[in-house]
């Protein structure tokens, strides 16, 4: 990815017009700047306007759970443009509860490009795979190489509009630490199992060969030597005498 100029991290605000009509789509548009987009829920999206049938990127959203993680979808369109692609994500995908469709809105007698819509989706993609709270549903990375540098710059001032947006809707993304290592998952610690016990080993001691005596044993037959005892021992019969 090239290196993030300057222009990209520059602060400007959205202006938000919202019908008098709940029913309407939300649309949302950076100040002073090209990027042009329409939140609409799936219910809508079949009396899009027309004129939103130009070359864009889009954003499929899926509800976030109780612990603020969703999943999304990013594609884009070219020929016929964006109400015709959203409209067949209607019949392909039924995960999503809104989309976010985003167009070049600053002359009406310019829009994206194919190669730009391409960009844009690459890019929106790479936004969003970078955070630790979305599910992506797409099988594959999309990119574009085609731009040169200079196209490029232009089409960074479309991001931060889009992440404000996100988040100004309740699809906030928390960006991981691009130093931070990647522990692919959960810790797991390896316990190496504890040693099997060695038999008891014989020996020789004051209580003769054997194993090891128990401790009782052992305190026994000092008590018995402190006392000046002596086990008896069996008296030998003289020769001859009756068993």
């Amino acid at each position: 990815m090239p290196p993030v100029s300057a222009v990209r991290l520059a602060a400007f605000p959205l202006v938000v017009t919202l019908s008098e009509y709940p029913d309407e789509p939300i649309k949302i548009r950076a100040k002073h700047k090209v990027a042009g987009m329409l939140l609409l829920d799936r219910h809508q999206v079949k009396s899009l306007d027309p004129s939103w049938n130009v070359p864009g990127a889009y954003i499929l959203l899926d509800r976030p759970d109780a612990e603020g993680r969703w999943g999304a979808y990013v594609g884009k369109a070219t020929n016929p443009g964006l109400r015709n692609r959203v409209l067949q994500q209607l019949k392909v995908r039924g995960h999503w509860y809104r989309v976010l469709v985003i167009r070049y809105e600053s002359n009406d007698d310019e829009k994206l490009n194919s190669a730009e819509a391409g960009w844009l989706e690459g890019e929106i993609y790479y936004c969003l795979d970078s955070t630790e709270n979305v599910d992506l549903h797409n099988r594959n990375r999309p990119q574009d190489a085609t731009l040169s540098i200079e196209d490029e710059a232009s089409l960074r001032d479309y991001m931060i509009p889009i992440e404000s947006t996100l988040h100004l809707i309740g699809h906030a993304l928390h960006h991981r630490d691009p130093h931070a290592p990647d522990d692919g998952g959960p810790v797991v610690k390896r316990i190496k199992p504890a040693p099997a016990p060695e038999p008891p080993r014989s020996f020789v001691s004051v209580l003769g060969l054997g194993t090891n005596p128990p401790i009782e044993a052992i305190m026994e037959k000092g008590a018995m030597v402190r006392a000046g005892k002596r086990q008896p021992r069996a008296t030998p019969k003289p020769p001859g005498s009756p068993v």
